[in-house]
């Protein structure tokens, strides 16, 4: 074969082996863009300042993309730089490099999901908080006695029971102690501010929140929290104690002991929270109550109702008089 001949055979192999390479490249170009990949639940965090290249490297490492390069190369191309967030990030399911540059762009930071249910005190809800490694119990405790903080607030009481809203919280990966509470408490104010719009002296506003908290812990059914609203109401008017056991069963929490029944030497408690013994309202709330409980303590129902107990069925039944509640305890 002429010396010509193989050179132009040469030629054409390395042309050849050149659109192969190119087509090599070029697939797994296309594959890294549009072939989604399965990822299950992996978390990365990305520092503020971290460099376009460290990013690449991060996801290239936990196995969000395929290729450190084509993701550093498409982000210039598409000049995304500057709309990368940095944050916790949280990748399950699947995904195309697309879908990663846009959770990147967006922002989409781990959020934890927390339920505070109604009723809870705060130590409740640091001790729940706590478990699932959101708060430093003891911190979240210091906070929420704080009173430079809680003045920080708008709020003028020694702790800040009764103004943790109950509800579902997506708490951010970075949140503090302080970050929480203040979320809490923005909550309060705008479910507050949604059942009572109107300007409230904040005394009234506690007094009401304090009456919210003992009917929180007494009702059960819905119905009857503006009816358990209206005995306390009508005692208070009456110059008439309370004599409401969820206050003693607050009382014996704070002296470290438990109760799911309350029995008569409990009402012996020395606690400016027995009301068996005290006139008035508690000095704070005795938990964090719910929306009805608020809405049941500014508007409770119009009754003559100054007693109540709860029946086999967990029912309240409720009388006007003494006698009649007497008569109606003793045919349980």
């Amino acid at each position: 074969m002429p010396l010509w001949l193989k050179y132009l055979h040469m030629r054409k192999i390395l042309l050849l082996i050149l659109i192969l390479v190119f087509l090599f490249f070029s697939a797994s170009f296309f594959i890294n863009l549009f072939k989604p990949q399965i990822i299950l639940n992996k978390s990365i965090t990305i520092e503020k300042g971290t460099s376009i290249a460290k990013i690449g490297n991060i996801l290239e490492e936990k196995g969000i993309i395929r290729s450190a390069p084509i993701f550093i190369t498409i982000t210039k191309i598409l000049k995304k730089e500057q709309k990368l967030h940095y944050g916790r990030f949280h990748f399950s399911g699947k995904y195309t490099l697309f879908r990663v540059f846009r959770m990147l762009s967006r922002a989409e930071i781990v959020l934890n999901p927390v339920t505070i249910p109604e009723g809870f005190t705060f130590y409740k809800i640091a001790n729940m908080l706590t478990e699932i490694s959101l708060v430093d119990y003891s911190k979240f405790i210091r906070l929420a006695k704080d009173t430079t903080f809680i003045y920080s607030l708008n709020i003028k009481t020694k702790n800040l029971e009764g103004f943790l809203f109950p509800d579902t919280y997506y708490i951010p990966y970075f949140a503090d102690e302080e970050y929480i509470i203040k979320m809490m408490v923005d909550n309060f104010f705008s479910k507050w501010q949604t059942v009572h719009p109107k300007t409230m002296e904040f005394d009234s506003l506690y007094n009401t929140v304090i009456l919210a908290s003992i009917i929180e812990k007494e009702a059960i059914f819905d119905d009857e929290r503006s009816l358990i609203a209206s005995v306390y109401k009508n005692r208070l008017t009456n110059r008439m104690r309370l004599q409401a056991d969820p206050t003693v069963a607050y009382a014996l929490e704070l002296s470290g002991k438990t109760r799911k029944k309350i029995y008569y030497e409990d009402l012996k408690i020395n606690s400016i929270y027995n009301t068996y013994k005290h006139f008035g309202l508690p000095p704070t709330p005795i938990c964090n109550p719910g929306i009805k409980s608020i809405i049941a303590a500014l508007k409770p129902e119009n009754t003559n109702y100054f007693f109540f107990f709860a029946g086999k069925n967990s029912r309240h039944i409720f009388s006007s008089t003494y006698t009649e509640h007497l008569k109606k305890l003793n045919r349980i």
